[in-house]
C-alpha cells in the first residue's frame, strides 16, 4: 500500500519531466521540413547560378580558338579530304606554334564599358582644347605681324629723323655761310667806304679837313685820323685848335698798343 501510494504521488519530479518532454506533434515536424526544403532550394539556385557563370566564361574562352581554326584555308581541307591520311612530321617549332594556336586564351579582366556621355564630354573637351590652341596660334601670328609693323614704323621714323636732322644741319650751315658772306660783304663795303673817305681827306686841304673835324664828335674824328696817313693826320691836327688837338692826340695814344 505504501508503494502504491508513493507511485501515485503527483509530487514526483521525474514523472513531471517525462510528461513535459513528450513526443513531437505533426505541426512541428512539417515546419522543420519546410525550412529544410527552403534552404535546399536556395542552395540549388546559387549552385545553378555559379554553374551558368562558369559555362559562359568557358564559352567566351573557347570562341577565339574556334574562329582561328575555322579560318584555315579551304584548299588545305580539300587536299586533306582527297589525299589519303598520311603521317605528318612536324618539328618542335611548328608543334609549339600549333600548341599556342589551339591553347585557350589567357583569362582577361572584364571589359569596361565607358558611358556614352563620358565619351561625348571628352570629345567636346578635345574640340575645345583644339579650338583654343588654334585661337592662340592665330593671336600669336597677329602679334607677330603687328610687331613687324611696329619695327618697320620705328625704322621709318628713325630714318625720317635722320633725314630731318641732315636737312636742318644743311640749312643751318647754309644760313651760317650766308651770314658769314653777309658780314664779309658788310665789312668789305665798310672798308671800301673808309678807304674812299681816307683818300678824300688826304686830297683835301688841311685847313678844310681841320674845319670838318672841328664839327665832328671825338669818335668820328679819331676814326678819320686813323684812316689817313700819318703825315696827313699831323697836317690836319696842326690846323685844329690847340685844346681839341691835344685831346684827340691823347685819345689816339691811348688806343695804341
Amino acid at each position: 500500500m505504501r508503494a502504491g501510494y508513493m507511485n501515485s504521488s503527483p509530487t514526483n519530479p521525474m514523472k513531471g519531466q517525462f510528461r513535459f518532454a513528450g513526443p513531437r506533434t505533426p505541426d512541428s515536424t512539417s515546419r522543420s521540413n519546410r525550412h529544410s526544403s527552403l534552404w535546399t532550394l536556395i542552395g540549388g539556385v546559387f549552385g545553378l547560378t555559379i554553374l551558368l557563370w562558369v559555362m559562359v566564361q568557358l564559352g567566351q574562352a573557347s570562341s577565339e580558338p574556334k574562329s582561328k581554326v575555322s579560318s584555315m584555308p579551304q584548299t588545305s581541307l580539300d587536299a586533306d579530304a582527297v589525299s589519303p591520311v598520311q603521317p605528318i612530321e612536324k618539328n618542335d617549332s611548328e608543334a609549339r606554334d600549333d600548341a599556342k594556336l589551339l591553347a585557350p586564351p589567357a583569362s582577361q579582366g572584364p571589359a569596361i564599358d565607358v558611358p556614352r556621355e563620358v565619351l561625348e564630354m571628352l570629345e567636346q573637351r578635345k574640340r575645345d582644347l583644339d579650338q583654343r590652341e588654334e585661337t592662340i596660334r592665330q593671336n600669336e601670328q597677329r602679334l607677330m605681324i603687328v610687331r613687324n609693323q611696329i619695327e618697320e614704323l620705328l625704322e621709318q621714323n628713325e630714318a625720317l629723323e635722320k633725314k630731318i636732322q641732315s636737312v636742318q644741319a644743311k640749312k643751318e650751315e647754309r644760313v651760317s655761310v650766308q651770314q658769314t658772306k653777309a658780314h664779309a660783304e658788310k665789312d668789305r663795303v665798310a672798308q671800301e667806304e673808309r678807304t674812299r673817305l681816307a683818300k678824300m681827306y688826304e686830297s683835301m686841304p688841311s685847313e678844310d679837313a681841320a674845319a670838318r673835324l672841328e664839327r665832328m664828335p671825338d669818335r668820328r674824328a679819331l676814326e678819320i685820323l686813323r684812316l689817313v696817313k700819318s703825315k696827313t693826320a699831323g697836317a690836319i691836327l696842326s690846323q685844329v685848335k690847340a685844346d681839341r688837338a691835344a685831346k684827340l692826340t691823347e685819345q689816339l695814344l691811348a688806343h695804341v698798343p
